[in-house]
């Protein structure tokens, strides 16, 4: 296993103790934004932490795991490495992984630091 998806976990494991709450480095979602804009923001967010960040799909906003079926992973990292390439200065490539966690498959997402800092390109 990569390192990184064992640090992702990690952070998800912390996140999800009660209170549950995102963490500067990590945020979860049940599915991608809708909103392009919205989502590149968050991308250049994370990928702007010291260390980068993480993106956590398939876990909804009261920090339940639902996890995510084939087709939505494949769709979320096809439109995520799009708006990593096309939505950000400098780009960003993503690294990603499928995972079970409570028996559910999630999508882990690293964006790595970037340097200088990412901006969107609103």
């Amino acid at each position: 296993m990569k390192t990184w998806i064992t640090k992702a976990l990690e952070l998800l494991r912390a996140s999800l103790e009660q209170p549950k709450h995102e963490l500067n480095e990590l945020d979860w979602k049940a599915v991608p934004s809708p909103d392009k804009k919205r989502l590149t923001e968050h991308l250049s967010a994370l990928s702007n932490q010291p260390g980068g960040g993480y993106l956590v799909f398939g876990v909804d906003n009261t920090g339940t795991p639902t996890g995510m079926d084939e087709k939505s992973v494949e769709t979320t990292v096809n439109q995520l490495a799009n708006l990593g390439r096309a939505g950000l200065d400098p780009p960003l490539a993503i690294d990603h992984a499928v995972v079970e966690y409570e028996s559910v498959r999630l999508l882990l997402v690293l964006e790595r630091r970037s340097t200088p800092p990412r901006a969107a390109r609103c």
